[in-house]
């Protein structure tokens, strides 16, 4: 009987917890351990080893946390404001220069001065 009602309690916590909107960051070193431990964990578990996947888990999160932490927040200050530091800052370059087109010259047409009529009478 106990067995039974911690099964339907813990599928209802789990349905509630995935019913619970989280606003989206891209640099959460939590969310990478989660999703980088279980990876790690089905890799490890599929080499078939004793501790496979313990130690897939823990390298996974290891590294999914260390990723996640490196990348800055998406709506970071890279985004909207941002200033450089003092002293380093980035120059464009100098904006192209454009030159007219060279004028074309063109020659007069040809005259033809045709056989001049006479009339005599």
């Amino acid at each position: 009987m106990l067995k039974k009602s911690l099964v339907i309690a813990v599928a209802a916590a789990g349905l509630g917890a995935a019913t619970l909107s989280t606003p989206a960051s891209a640099g959460d070193p939590l969310a990478g351990a989660l999703i980088g431990g279980g990876i790690g964990a089905a890799i490890g578990h599929s080499t078939g080893s004793r501790n496979g996947a313990a130690v897939g888990g823990v390298l996974g999160a290891i590294v999914g946390s260390s990723i996640a932490a490196d990348s800055g927040p998406y709506y970071g200050s890279r985004y909207y404001g941002y200033r450089p530091p003092v002293g380093r800052y980035y120059v464009p370059p100098p904006a192209p220069v454009y030159y007219p087109p060279a004028p074309v010259y063109y020659e007069p047409a040809p005259v033809y001065y045709g056989p001049s009529v006479v009339f005599e009478s």
